[in-house]
């Protein structure tokens, strides 16, 4: 009688063990999801862009912060009051063929920044502020 007792309290213990077990898992796999990330459509109309609004930003963000695009490095150099200059005399530009800027093709093949590509949306805006004729707004 003693003997199953004893079983029926382990076999519970065991049986709860296994409900926590399965919960814990449950709820480690609904915490997974993936990122839906929409591809750069370079064949959309451009939206408004502003070089000093949209497009500095981002450098001053992500290409300044590493140290690589600073005045005397890497060009073309990104900082605030030469970027716009170096850009464009550089030959890093091609508003005949926005898709084929050197600019572009480096932030679109994720080659640039070097800690890790800039979203979609950020690539989205350097391509139309190039389709837009690269103004100096």
């Amino acid at each position: 009688m003693k003997s199953k007792k004893f079983f029926k309290s382990k076999l519970s213990i065991m049986k709860v063990k296994i409900f926590l077990a399965t919960i814990l898992l449950a709820g480690l796999i609904s915490g997974c999801y993936y990122d839906v990330v929409k591809p750069i459509d370079p064949n959309k109309p451009p939206q408004n862009v502003s070089y000093s609004g949209d497009v500095q930003p981002i450098f001053s963000n992500s290409c300044l912060t590493t140290g690589c695009h600073n005045a005397g490095e890497h060009l073309p150099t990104l900082a605030p009051e030469d970027s716009y200059n170096s850009l464009l005399n550089g030959g890093f530009i091609n508003t005949t063929l926005p898709e084929q800027s050197i600019l572009y093709i480096e932030l679109h093949s994720g080659g640039m920044p070097p800690t890790g590509a800039l979203s979609p949306s950020q690539t989205q805006v350097v391509l139309d502020w190039i389709k837009l004729g690269a103004p100096n707004n």
